[in-house]
């Protein structure tokens, strides 16, 4: 009687402790999954901002080279405002490009 209760208690306590490691790898399935998700949102945005940033410039050399032509002052000042939200969003691209590479750590460290 007392070995089958201890064959029982043994048994018992693997079924635990098999139960803890999966929930600790179902845990380490859903971080790395959330992680992958933001690391592709990030890097949508990315090249979404870099594909918007050289129509952006495209438009600035347009504008540019029309107010040479005509000589108007109006269209030289909105190439400059297009020229700064574009290097504004070249220091959104390196922030991006930061947080790319802290989440991928964070992939490969799980």
């Amino acid at each position: 009687m007392r070995t089958a209760a201890t064959s029982a208690r043994a048994k018992y306590m693997q079924y635990l402790e098999s139960e803890r490691s999966k929930e600790k790898t179902e845990t380490k399935q859903q971080k790395r999954k959330a992680l992958e998700e933001e690391i592709d949102f990030l890097k949508q945005k990315k090249m979404f901002l870099q594909t918007d940033m050289h129509q952006t410039n495209e438009k600035a050399n347009d504008l540019a080279n029309e107010a040479e032509k005509s000589k108007n002052i109006n269209l030289f000042i909105q190439s400059h405002e297009l020229r700064k939200t574009i290097s504004e969003k070249e220091i959104k691209i390196n922030t991006l490009d930061v947080k790319l590479n802290e989440k991928s750590m964070e992939l490969k460290d799980i």
